[in-house]
């Protein structure tokens, strides 16, 4: 099972603000498990693959 992270967690790891995260879930740039109105999780093979996708050459 893959690990589960917040959008803080990511925002994080991306060092970017909580709300880029947002923006990227809601423009379906990153997938996301949505659990409430402002409250999603996002799992590790997902972040993994938008970092893959969005890497800059």
């Amino acid at each position: 099972m893959n690990k589960l992270l917040t959008s803080k967690q990511v925002a994080n790891k991306l060092g970017v603000s909580e709300y880029t995260i947002w923006r990227y879930i809601k423009a379906k740039k990153l997938k996301a498990i949505k659990l409430t109105e402002r409250n999603f999780r996002i799992e590790e093979k997902d972040l993994n693959q938008f970092l893959k996708k969005h890497k800059t050459k």
